[in-house]
């Protein structure tokens, strides 16, 4: 082949990876999650857990916890949360479905700080164990209570946690400040159908799609970095479903974990109120 033909060749290849490679390099650039967007997030700090959840899911799933910063909203520091779970396809066996069963999962982050080492997902590290077990047995009886009620409910756990939240009793033996944050956002991911004989589980989440993102204000990443989050896992009968249960049997799983803090935050757009 000529110099000439050789030179067109090279043009031409390189005129075809162009063409190929934009949308790729375009599609990575437009994954990039601007701190304001509440539907997605660009970790600062990302952390994840593997946690037991049987009989749901034979194997153990992992639950995600990041954040992201901002320098300052209006003079204020502030933070982005997000959190989501990831599993394999491998769920209940289907013979296995004995009632109808709503299977959440919630994030509590803000004034509680620690070490997370231990039983019960690094959580009896933070506060003991007398706090997980007593916390457990709490949130149990509280859903029981809702399920015998006959109150409609939706979520029973995002119910629940609402009801901790609004009341100033503490749970013995735990930090006074557990229950002492804005929000506990809560995201039910799935639900099992005697009928059908079918678990329905939503699709697994990523930074890209997580499955709760909130702002929390007054806070620097720093700050962040030195908060333990609380997750809340749960399993519970649905709403009209009649089962013979008792309290040990609506599953609570606690994990508790954080997310060092490894690079610097964004700066925030002008105008933005936060909150």
């Amino acid at each position: 082949m000529s110099a000439r033909g050789r030179s067109v060749g090279r043009s031409l290849l390189r005129l075809l990876l162009a063409v190929f490679l934009a949308p790729i390099v375009t599609g990575v650039s437009a994954q990039i999650c601007s701190f304001w967007d509440a539907t997605c997030i660009d970790p600062l700090a990302q952390t994840a857990v593997s946690v037991g959840f049987e009989p749901l899911f034979p194997d153990p799933v992992t639950f995600y916890y990041g954040f992201d910063a901002t320098s300052q909203s209006n003079g204020v520091p502030m933070t982005k949360a997000s959190y989501w779970l990831r599993y394999s396809s491998n769920y209940l066996a289907p013979s296995a479905i004995d009632a109808n069963r709503t299977s959440e999962v919630a994030l509590r982050v803000g004034n509680l700080t620690g070490q997370p080492w231990g039983p019960n997902n690094g959580c009896d590290g933070v506060w003991g164990p007398e706090c997980s077990s007593n916390l457990k047995a709490a949130i149990q009886a509280n859903m029981f209570t809702l399920f015998t009620s006959g109150q409609y409910y939706q979520n029973p756990l995002s119910t629940v946690l609402d009801q901790f939240l609004s009341s100033s009793s503490p749970v013995a033996g735990c930090p006074h400040s557990m229950f002492q944050v804005q929000a506990i956002p809560a995201n039910s991911f799935a639900q099992e159908t005697v009928t059908d004989q079918a678990v329905t589980v939503e699709t697994p989440g990523s930074s890209i799609t997580p499955w709760k993102t909130w702002f929390l204000s007054n806070m620097t990443a720093s700050q962040q970095a030195q908060q333990v989050a609380v997750a809340f896992i749960s399993r519970c009968p649905s709403f009209g479903d009649q089962p013979e249960i008792t309290e040990s049997d609506i599953q609570i799983e606690l994990v508790c974990l954080k997310a060092p803090s490894g690079r610097g935050g964004h700066p925030a757009p002008a105008g933005f109120g936060g909150g």
